[in-house]
């Protein structure tokens, strides 16, 4: 029985001497139990909060590589033949730059260094030791930072089913964008730190174009997205993935000795967009992930003060970018 219901009966069921007061108790018993007598609030459920995880489930679905393809000719992604309404993307900016946990004495031969030297020793302790090709390792790498269950696609910056691997394009599934290309930059296809989880079509559509800014704004499956491209010549990420790439292509020129503007359009853009969209909380999850699966890191989300230390004396720009004049 409900307390209210029990009070009443008490009440009615006592001694009483006055009729008056008999009557009002019985008149509030009858009318709860005509009404009922739950008449509490019901309290309201709490919603849980999905602490980002190692969730490895995968679905043996995938009918294609993921690796962008040469000679790749899609649809314009200008145009869509889905009119349906685009929908807002998934941020990851915040307010705020969150400093990357503290790596130890992991960069304490680096103490000191700057331009080619200070490449040269990134590259003698900071190689990949276990890099794989693996589904599940992207799955863990690219986990939304609101939805253990899905990953957040690099371009289009939504969330993605992790089973979705990429058999035929939708929104709903997602491929592994290698940021040096796989058709061009074999040493680094299978580097965690190069390859993000991606909407498969926008995938295609940047294919191993270079990173540029300008062009026409790209249309994905009537959802328009913050990306442009100038077709069969240079790609523009959105502003939420121009840090990622930007750092990303860094990594790659250190890790790998590759020429940044073999993939990116010049030294100046690529610090341009490294200063201009700081490391994220999804950032820096993302390097610890790695770093677990392959035992390296990416030493421009650790320490980001090492892309001016190596490149800011490039030029007069890259100075001025770097506050070096």
């Amino acid at each position: 029985m409900c307390l209210a219901f029990k009070s009443s009966l008490l009440l009615f069921m006592g001694y009483n001497k006055d009729m008056k007061k008999t009557v009002l108790t019985f008149t509030a018993l009858v009318s709860l139990l005509i009404c009922g007598c739950n008449i509490l609030p019901t309290p309201k459920k709490k919603t849980s909060t999905s602490v980002p995880g190692s969730d490895t489930t995968t679905q043996a679905t995938t009918q294609s590589s993921g690796q962008s393809t040469t000679g790749v000719d899609p649809t314009d992604p200008t145009e869509s033949s889905d009119t349906s309404t685009p929908t807002s993307s998934t941020t990851t900016t915040s307010s705020t730059t969150p400093t990357p946990p503290d790596p130890g004495d992991y960069y304490a031969e680096c103490e000191g260094l700057e331009g080619t030297a200070l490449a040269s020793k990134l590259y003698s302790i900071n190689q990949p030791k276990n890099p794989s090709y693996d589904w599940e390792r992207y799955e863990q790498a690219d986990e939304a930072l609101d939805d253990s269950s899905s990953i957040l696609s690099l371009y289009t910056r939504h969330n993605i089913p992790k089973s979705g691997h990429c058999g035929t394009y939708s929104w709903e599934t997602w491929n592994r964008e290698h940021i040096w290309t796989q058709t061009l930059w074999p040493k680094s296809k299978t580097d965690n730190h190069n390859i993000f989880a991606c909407e498969g079509q926008i995938n295609g559509y940047r294919s191993d174009l270079i990173f540029d800014e300008g062009g026409d704004v790209v249309t994905v499956f009537g959802h328009t997205t913050g990306c442009k491209m100038v077709k069969n010549t240079s790609f523009e990420p959105c502003d939420e993935a121009k840090g990622e790439v930007a750092r990303a292509v860094m990594y790659g020129a250190v890790m790998y000795e590759y020429d940044i503007t073999k993939e990116i359009k010049s030294v100046e853009l690529a610090l341009k967009w490294h200063l201009e969209h700081p490391i994220t909380e999804r950032d820096v999850k993302r390097n610890e992930v790695v770093y677990g699966n392959q035992g390296n890191r990416n030493p421009f989300v650790d320490k980001p003060s090492y892309a001016c230390k190596i490149y800011g004396s490039t030029n007069s720009t890259t100075k001025q970018l770097c506050g070096l004049n």
